[in-house]
């Protein structure tokens, strides 16, 4: 059996669950990782038995072992390291935003066309069974209707804030429903306006973000994310998306709350679709990503569930979003 082997750069939270997810895989093979701390590559590659690390990054873009880089770093550097990698003629799967300006989505872009080499962009709802059935059922216009309008609710917990205010929440949240946006739409943005705030002033970036957006094909949206769920709750997200036809409604709640626990005063919502456990083994979406990434490389299919293009229309909406928030003014595409 032929093996695909990854290099992933970057080992934090996401980086160690794609080790475990290709670790589900028979025909993946983790072959490297790389970060700055030595120590901390050790640990991952013993507890996972990963054969070769690297603290620099460019010597795993030049391992001659590697066919594809899982870029999970931070946002600020995906362009580079996707550049990097394709040059060091790998395949790359790059974690979302694929970067934060139209700057670097246009580079990115002409990379992809550079080259036969394929950027995958890792926007894993499109992975998951609940949103992949969504857009199949939409699909159907004759029987379901034209799409009219869209809501989305991207809502974390107040502890996780810590962790990714680094980069606006409409980047590290609601990127992931704007690609659902654009993918049922199959749309660019046309005109968007944006409300947001800092519950708190010390934080550097808001907390709060709201927005109402139309689509070039006529399609009215409306965002939300806040990262002000109280961590009591238990809940790894509150996420929403409704969808208005011309005949009829489609609701999803992903995660769901379908297995709930509360034991020693601690509530809890278990994860059922992105990367659950079973057997002792990652199942769901991002295993699903992964295995795509694999199916591209061996040839069995040559048609990416996301292409970078789409990708890019996400930033584009996401820019425009931050821009109107900032500026309190409707922001129009050009």
């Amino acid at each position: 059996m032929k093996k695909v082997k990854f290099g992933i750069v970057g080992v934090g939270d996401f980086g160690v669950m794609h080790i475990q997810a290709l670790k589900q895989l028979p025909e993946a093979e983790v072959h490297a990782v790389s970060c700055r701390t030595e120590s901390r590559l050790k640990t991952i590659c013993e507890k996972y038995k990963i054969p070769n690390w690297y603290t620099n990054v460019d010597d795993l873009m030049n391992d001659p072992e590697i066919d594809v880089i899982i870029v999970a770093t931070g946002e600020d550097t995906h362009y580079s390291f996707t550049e990097k990698a394709i040059r060091a003629g790998k395949h790359v799967l790059l974690e979302k935003p694929i970067c934060l300006n139209m700057e670097d989505g246009k580079k990115l872009l002409e990379l992809e066309q550079s080259t036969d080499l394929y950027i995958l962009p890792g926007h894993i709802l499109r992975y998951d069974a609940s949103y992949n059935n969504a857009y199949r059922i939409l699909q159907n216009e004759d029987m379901y209707g034209r799409i009219l309008s869209i809501r989305v609710k991207r809502n974390v917990p107040i502890e996780r804030f810590s962790l990714h205010s680094r980069t606006h929440p409409v980047f590290m949240a609601l990127a992931h429903d704007i690609d659902i946006i654009t993918w049922l739409t199959d749309s660019h943005i046309k005109s968007v306006c944006g409300i947001q705030k800092k519950s708190k002033e010390e934080y550097r970036s808001p907390d709060i973000v709201f927005g109402i957006a139309e689509m070039e094909n006529g399609v009215v949206c409306n965002l939300e994310t806040q990262w002000r769920l109280p961590n009591e709750f238990g809940q790894y997200l509150d996420t929403e998306l409704t969808v208005m036809t011309e005949k009829g409604q489609l609701k999803l709640n992903c995660p769901g709350n379908t297995l709930v626990s509360m034991f020693d005063g601690k509530l809890e919502s278990h994860d059922m679709t992105l990367w659950p456990e079973i057997n002792g083994e990652i199942t769901g979406a991002l295993v699903n990503e992964n295995k795509h990434m694999i199916d591209l490389v061996l040839g069995r299919t040559k048609k990416p569930v996301v292409t970078v293009e789409q990708a890019v229309r996400g930033i584009e909406f996401c820019q425009y979003l931050i821009e109107s928030c900032n500026t309190g003014k409707i922001v129009e595409r050009g």
